[in-house]
Order: structure tokens, then sequence, then C-alpha cells
């Protein structure tokens, strides 16, 4: 595997080459026992770990050598220049350190390549080679091509390789096999009409779906304002709530780790958050077959994108057969009788339900129930669901197996990429130089302009909104407004003016609509889509809906060209887009509820739309109309709010807290109707669970001068109004959040733990992971900036990773000693392996959520664990290994049904914690397998209900505690000392022997 024609670097001796790799790399030791499975490439580099020889300036050293090698070995090529050489360095330097930061095993590095490993490597230093000239860039690319040939070189000659590569290779062939033969059961003949089909329908969802319009690029480049969706597509963040130990947790996950294992799926999110962003990724995924592994179960299927404002003109919703005309796509008269059925049924489908939030609330109650008939008729189809969260309540489809993730907000890191990914796509439809260093430029500056303004930076989490930001900071030259209404105002005249003005583009239909009559053509369509519930209509409504304005505005056009002025609007307005060749709907809702607020404020509807408020279709018109109104309608309308919510004991909440959310656009107000507003919102305050919490946090920054001190709370209350003070975020919050630092209730301070990822990662652990007690709840690490930080902390005892693949860059900031206990993955997310731990010898408790049955346990072997705590295992995981880890004396065992110990006895177990099925009426004899035992906690589910359970096996141990539920017959007490043994029974009623029993105690 010697290097052969890759350009001027290869033509340098492989021995000039290869020591200077092989130093990148730590030296192999004889007898290490990795035959089992490969080995991370990053724990392999020598600046991790803890045989580090080598850091950055070391790297760069020799980077510079290889680069001096290769000149010097070909004198005839064309000289670089000094920068050039400087520039290479820089980059080859970047580019290599990256190799730390592959989670990519030896193996799996072989079978890529070196051409594709040298792309994965540039991909992980983005932006590494952007300044470097054309040379420049031709002697990295060679240089990276044969370091990369050198890199794959040096894994196959080390001992473990071979070995490990037979067992991978087998594994491999027995899970495709395995895979092969699921998918042959459920793939219609080759030769078959479906199969035919099929294979059109996903090319044309691959084409229809495949593309994203960055919002702003049509302005220079029409015909390039769309992007590749996957080169375009974020990864979002996404939350689950749960509670471990009586203590809610906030569990914080990339979409892909979070749909891991999911079938059933609602996705929350407010508007312009990435919803239906996320649902065309997810199809156009699964029509080019191009899941990641962690999403592996959803290879081979069939999606379907079911857009539910097609359902407002509808009385019924559809069946299978009926999903493809649903979606507007033009193969519906195509498809094979049956087809849709034949998919769904046999386990291939994928159901992408888009925008519950967009139907009447009259109309989600018949959804719920279709949605109840497909998943008893389809119920191995992937369902994925997606709403504004005040649309439903939480636990909406709990009842149907449904789990339920909130879109978080863009972190700092999050705002980074999208701001670079935008700008890179403006880059993409510019040929001049000039232009291209301006909108470099523009990018630079837009990254500084946000980390000094948090208010802007605050309105940028968003998606959209980060878009719009983007595009009016380059179009005004860097002169961006502030607030949510300004952003909007600027972003419809970019669009409705400077669009073709920049573009020099006159009259092509004959027209010259000025922005003020596009505007008044265009809130009414919206405010027609509102009052009446739509988010799509026909498109000759539309034009009759125009044509009924056209008699104030005699100087446009003839009332017969109405349709003239629709096709107008429709292709230069940009904000009115075809979904299907006959309907017209906004480019996104945010600017229809914005046009929509301004039209019924122009027509005096403030009654409409107080009367409306208790729709959450119509929150975000009532908030924006708000801002439009002058001040007098302002407080009239805000008035009407708060009187009706005084009327409304059962929508109290409801219309004051809109009010109240509603004053971040009052520009100007009288400062009483500010005060009542204030003083009704603090009525609300504080929230008591976690979605009063969410629906306060939606009022904005007002909230944090009427929420009171913890002091005056519950912990309940409490541990909701940190979450509320966390979801509004900023510096504000920030400044309110260290009220909560100091709290002695354990579920607040992990409350407030949980709100580090919404914050500046730097300002959040000084001001509050400081000097927070943090030995007795968990600090979640999802980043590797927050693993830098957490050396700045004077203790960090407990650490909880929901990528355990962060863990080995602890040993490189922290001391070994000082992390005494972790906890790995979630509950919605498997632990599929462990990573290595032999950097962290004082961790003493381990903590793993929800492992996979193939999950091994030797990589304990000879650690310092002291206590093992395994959730929800499954049947099939083999606690065997748990032999050789001699100082581990406490295990807590919990299981999601039956009961399965191990099959050898650990004697160094002394303490025993068991929560699951017992479907037997003899327990395990626990003193045989943990011969060492002296504590036992069992809390058991009888199954089945009503059978007797057997307590006469616990009688050898010093102290035993069990509650059992589903039963009424405990047996087996009559050996048992009252004063080791406690039982409870729930739902027991008192009496009989139990009672005696219990009595008897001292």
């Amino acid at each position: 595997m010697e290097p052969a024609a890759l350009g001027m670097a290869a033509r340098v001796a492989s021995t000039l080459i290869k020591p200077l790799v092989a130093k990148l790399f730590v030296r192999e030791e004889s007898g290490a026992d990795l035959v089992s499975k490969p080995v991370r490439v990053s724990q392999l580099v020598s600046w991790h770990g803890q045989k580090r020889t080598l850091d950055e300036r070391d790297v760069r050293k020799i980077s510079e050598k290889l680069i001096s090698r290769t000149l010097a070995a070909n004198p005839y090529e064309p000289t670089v220049r000094d920068g050039d050489r400087i520039a290479v360095v820089d980059a080859l330097t970047k580019t290599l350190l990256s190799l730390g930061d592959l989670e990519m095993e030896d193996v799996q590095a072989v079978r890529l390549g070196h051409v594709e490993l040298a792309r994965e490597l540039s991909a992980a230093a983005e932006d590494s080679t952007r300044n470097l000239s054309a040379d420049a860039t031709n002697l990295f690319r060679s240089l990276l091509d044969v370091c990369c040939l050198h890199i794959l070189q040096f894994f196959t000659q080390r001992s473990t390789f071979i070995p490990a590569t037979l067992i991978a290779q087998t594994r491999m062939i027995d899970e495709t096999m395995r895979r092969m033969e699921v998918l042959t059961a459920r793939l219609p003949p080759p030769w078959s009409q479906d199969a035919e089909f099929e294979q059109r329908y996903l090319e044309h969802l691959g084409l229809k779906y495949g593309k994203l319009a960055i919002f702003g690029l049509d302005l220079s480049a029409p015909g390039q304002a769309r992007w590749p969706l996957d080169t375009a597509y974020l990864s979002l963040e996404l939350s689950a709530q749960s509670r471990d130990g009586g203590v809610s947790a906030t569990h914080r996950l990339r979409v892909e780790g979070a749909l891991t294992g999911k079938h059933r799926v609602v996705l929350r999110g407010p508007a312009g958050s990435g919803k239906t962003t996320l649902a065309q990724w997810v199809a156009v995924s699964a029509a080019q077959n191009d899941f990641d592994d962690e999403l592996a179960f959803l290879r081979g299927r069939v999606p379907f994108i079911l857009p539910l404002r097609s359902l407002a003109q509808e009385s019924t919703l559809p069946t299978a057969h009926k999903f493809l005309a649903m979606a507007g796509s033009m193969l519906d008269d195509a498809q094979p009788k049956g087809w849709a059925d034949r998919v769904l049924h046999s386990g291939r489908g994928i159901v992408l339900v888009d925008g519950l939030d967009e139907i009447s609330e009259s109309k989600r109650l018949l959804t719920k129930r279709w949605l109840t008939e497909l998943t008893e008729l389809y119920p191995r189809t992937f369902f994925l669901v997606t709403t504004r969260p005040s649309a439903v309540p939480i636990g909406w489809a709990a009842d149907l197996g449904f789990v339920e993730f909130d879109l978080l907000p863009l972190n700092q890191r999050d705002i980074d990429k999208f701001v670079n990914r935008w700008h890179d796509a403006a880059l993409s439809t510019l040929e001049d130089a000039e232009e291209r260093t301006e909108a470099e430029r523009y990018r630079t500056a837009l990254h500084v302009t946000l980390r000094r303004k948090p208010d802007l930076y605050q309105l940028a989490t968003n998606p959209l909104m980060c878009s719009v930001i983007c595009a009016l900071h380059r179009d005004r030259h860097s002169q961006l407004p502030e607030g949510r209404m300004d952003l909007y105002a600027a972003a419809l005249r970019m669009l409705l003016v400077r669009r073709d003005r920049e573009r020099e583009v006159i009259a092509p239909e004959g027209l010259q609509l000025t922005e003020e009559q596009q505007v008044q053509l265009l809130q009414r369509l919206a405010y027609w889509l509102i009052r009446n519930g739509r988010s799509e209509a026909t498109q000759a409504l539309a034009v009759r809906i125009i044509r009924e304005r056209l008699p104030s505005m005699p100087h446009v056009v003839p009332l017969d060209g109405a349709h003239q002025v629709f096709r107008h609007l429709l292709l230069r307005s940009g904000l009115l887009r075809e979904p299907t060749p006959d309907t017209v709907d906004f480019i996104h809702r945010t600017f229809q509820d914005y046009l929509g607020a301004k039209a019924a404020v122009e027509t005096s509807d403030l009654d409409l739309l107080a009367k409306n408020a208790g729709d959450d279709q119509w929150e975000d018109v009532i908030r924006m109309a708000v801002g439009h109104a002058r001040e007098r309608e302002r407080a009239e309308l805000l008035r009407k709010l708060v009187d009706i919510g005084d009327q409304r004991p059962s929508q109290r909440r409801r219309y004051h807290l809109l009010a109240a959310a509603s004053l971040e656009n009052a520009t100007t107000l009288d400062p009483a109707v500010r005060a009542e507003v204030i003083s009704r919102a603090a009525f609300l305050i504080p929230p008591n669970t976690r979605e009063e919490a969410e629906n306060l946090a939606q009022a904005g920054a007002v909230v944090l001068d009427v929420l009171s001190g913890p002091a005056d709370m519950t912990e309940e209350q409490t541990v909701a109004s940190v979450r509320t003070i966390g979801l509004i975020g900023g510096p504000a919050a920030l400044q309110r959040m260290r009220a909560y630092k100091d709290e002695p209730e354990r579920a607040v301070r992990q409350e407030v733990v949980n709100a580090w990822p919404r914050f500046d990662t730097v300002e959040f652990t000084e001001s509050i992971l400081g000097g927070c007690r943090c030995d007795d709840i968990e600090i979640p690490v999802t980043d590797a900036e927050q693993v830098a930080c957490l050396r700045q902390l004077p203790e960090v005892p407990n650490l909880s990773f929901p990528r355990p693949s962060l863990i080995h860059e602890l040993s490189a900031v922290l001391d070994r000693e000082s992390v005494v206990s972790m906890a790995l993955g979630t509950v919605d997310h498997r632990t599929s392996e462990l990573p290595a731990l032999g950097g962290l010898t004082g961790l003493r408790r381990l903590h793993v959520r929800n492992p996979t049955s193939t999950l091994s346990l030797k990589p304990l072997a000879d650690s310092g664990i002291r206590e093992l705590v395994l959730d929800c295992v499954p049947v099939g995981l083999d606690l065997s290994a748990l032999q050789a880890v001699p100082l581990l004396n406490t295990l807590s065992l919990g299981f999601a049904d039956r009961i399965a110990l191990p099959e050898v006895a650990l004697p160094s177990i002394t303490s025993l914690r068991l929560k699951g099925v017992a479907d037997t009426a003899r327990l395990p004899d626990f003193a045989a397998l943990f011969p060492g035992l002296t504590r036992l906690h069992l809390n058991l589910y009888r199954r089945p209900r009503r059978a007797p359970l057997d307590l006469s096996r616990v009688r050898e141990i010093d102290s035993v505690t069990v509650r059992v539920r589903n039963t009424t017959k405990v047996i087996g007490l009559d050996g048992l000392d009252p004063g080791r043994v406690s039982v409870t029974v729930e739902g027991r009623r008192t009496g009989g022997l139990l009672t005696r029993f219990r009595d008897q105690r001292p």
C-alpha cells in the first residue's frame, strides 16, 4: 500500500514521509488487548490520551518538514511563494489536528480509502483552505492525499488490525445477511409494477424536496436561490424531558440521536424553527437511502409527506391511496392500485404529518382519530408529526405511543454554522472576485455584530430569523434593524422593492407596483387566509380577492387585469409560492401572520382579534398586531385581552400571557395599560409545571421583571421558574439565574445546570457553575467547548454525556482524579458502546442509561469503578464481564421487562438494587449469585396479576427492602427476621400475615 501517482507530493520518497506521519500516532504497546474490536482514530493520535507526546506546535513542525521535503524533492516544479507556503502549513496543521476529532475506527478508515479519508479530514477542518491560492491549494491537497495513504498504511501494520478487521468483517457480513433477509421479505419482486413505480416515486421526491430555498439569495441570482439540501441542512438540537430519581432532566440531542430507535414522534417548535425543513430532510434521506448509522432502521423505507394545510378544504382525512394526492404529487394517478397500503403494511413506510397547528382546533380531534387508525393499521410504520407548541397539550398523542421532542433554539455554534452556510450559498452565486471579497467581509462583520448585540443574537436563535438577518445584513450593507417587527418590515421592503431594483428588472409583466400597493394586496390575501383558518388558497380565489381590491387602485391596472396582478405578485414579490399548480401560499407562515395582522389593524378589527385570542393560530397575529397598531389601538387591544381573561377563568392564563407576550412589540404604550398587563401576568407567576413554564417563556423578558425569588415558591414552582428563565435566555436571564444556583433542593440545581447549553458557554460557567453545589447533581456536557470549560470549576464530581464520544477529551482538560461519577446516554437514546475510561482514574460511579443487548461491559475490566447503575437493561445483556471489575461493590439494575441476573457469581457485590418484573413465584437465589451481598433493595412488579410471590430466599441477607406491586399474596415471610427485612405491598389492604410481620419489627 505504497503511495503512487498522487501529484507533486507523491514523488517524495516514502522513506522521507513515512517517519513524519508515524509521529502523529502513539506507539503500540506489546500485548494490548485490542483484538476484540478496532479502536477509534482519535485514540491513536499523539496529542490525546495518557501518552501525549505532541502538541499543536509539534504538529505544525511536522507539516513544515513535510512541505520542505516535498518542495526539495521536486526542484523542477513551479516555486511556491513564502506567503503561500505559510498558508499551506497552517491548512495542513489544522487538517492533521482534526484526526483527533474523528469518531470513526481504524478499520472504518481503511475501508474508506485514502481519498475519502482526506475528504473527511477536510470537512472536519472546515474553511482551512479558504485563503489559499490555486497553486497552494493543489500542493495542500496533494500532500494531504499522500499523508492519508501513509496513515492507512500505518493502521494496517498494527498488530491488532488484521484480527480486528476479521472480526469486524464477520459481524458486518452477519448483519448484512440479516438485513438482507428482512428487506427481501419486505420488498416487492423486482419485476413487479410496485418496484418500478417505487423507484420512479423516490427519484421524484429527491428532485422535489432535494433543495432548500435560501432566503434573500434571490436578490442577485434567483436561479441559484435554491441550494442542495444535504449541504444547506443543519442538524438541529431537540430536547426531551424525563425524570430520574424524582429529578427532572432535560436531554439535548441532535436530530439523528434523538430519533434513533423511535417509531412515533411528535416534534414541537415555534414558527421558523425548522420543523418543515426537518421533515423534508427525512423524506429526502429516505428517498436517497442516505441515513447515517444512527438512523439505519429507516433505510429502505418509502416516505410520504402529508402537509395538513391541504386538509383545510377537505371534509375527511385521506386513506393510504390518497396520500400522494394530499401531498400534491403529480404521480398520484400513476401509482399501482393498493401500492401505498402494501408499503405501509409491510413496515417500510415513513409518514411525515406536517403542520398540525395549521388546521383548525376542531379538526385536530379528527386528526387524532385519523392517526389512531393509521397507527393501528400500520404499527410498524414510522410516524413524525410536527406542530407549534401551543397547538396541542404536552402528551397529546402519548396514548398512541408517540414520544415528544422540542426543537431548541440555535446555540452560538449553530448560529455560526448557519451564518457560514448562508454565506457559502451566497458565494456560490457570485463570480466576480470583488463581490466575493465583499461577501466574505459581510460574513466576518455579521459574526462580530451578533456577539455584540444580545437582542439581535436572541432573534438569530430562530433559523428563519437568522436567514432574514443574513439577507438583510448583506442587502443593507451591514446596517441591521434591531427589533423583530423592524426586521420583518425591512425583509418585506427588500423582497418587494430592492429585489427587482438590484437585479435591474423593469416591469416584466407590464406592471409597476409600488411597495405599498403590493403590501395592500398581499395583506388582503393573508388576512383572508387567517380569518378562514387556511394556510393556502386556490389561485382562482386569490385572483378574486385581488379583483375586489383593485377599484381602490384605479391607476394600477384595469379591473379585468386581476389575474395579471396575481401573476406579478406570485413571480416578483418573493413572498408567494405555488405548492401545487392551482394553489398559492406564503413562503412562510410568519410573513402571512405579519401581513394579516397589519390588515386587521388597518380595518379596525380589534374585536375580532381579541375574540380569536383563544385560538393558537391567531397568537402570532395578535402579537404582531400590537406592533402594527398605533398607541391608542394598541392600548385598546391589550385591554380587551385583559378583560376577556378576567371574564373567562378557564382561559385566563392564555389571554393574560398573550397580552404579556405582546408587550415585546409595544414600542410606545400608556404606562397604566402596561402596568395592568404586567400585574395580570404576575398572578400567573410562578409557573407550576413544565407546560406552564414554556407558555410563560413566550412572553419574553417582561416575565423576568415580575418573577418572584425562590424564597416564595414551592420546589415544583422553583424548578418550573428556572426552566422559564432558561428558555427566555439572554444576559438578563443569566443574571436572574444566579439567584437559584445556591438552592438546597437538588431538583432546582439540576434544572439550573440543565440550562447551560442555552447560554454562552463561558459566561454560564463563570457566573453559575463556578459557585453552584454540584456534588449531588449531574452536569450535562454536550460539546467540546463545555468540556474545555470544566477546567474552570473547582470540582466536577458528576458528569452526564449524551454523546459518550466526548469523554476522550476529558483527560486533556481535567485532572484524571477529579471526575468521580459519570452518566452515559439518555432515556431516549440507547447506549451501544462504552468508551475507554482508563484515563479517568478517579471514576468511582458509572450510570449507563438504556444499554443495548449487545453492549460489552469489558471496558470496565480493571477499572476503579465501585458503583454501576444500568437502567432499562434488555434481556440478553451479558453481565459476566463484571467479574473482572475487582472494586465493584454496588450494582443497580433496572429492567423494562422480566429480570435477568448474571449466570456467574459476583462475589465483590455487597449492595444490590433491583427493579423489574417478577414473572416467577420464587425469587432468584441472591446469596448464591452474590456471595458477599449484605444489602438488597427490590422494587418488583408481579406478573401475572395477583400471583403469589415467595420471599423465602432473601432470609440469608443482612438488610432487605422489598416493594411489590400487582399482587395480593406474599408468602415465605415466616422465616424472615422483621428487624432485617422490610416488605411493602402497594395497594394491599391492612390485615393478615403481612401486617403481623410488620408489627413484629422493633
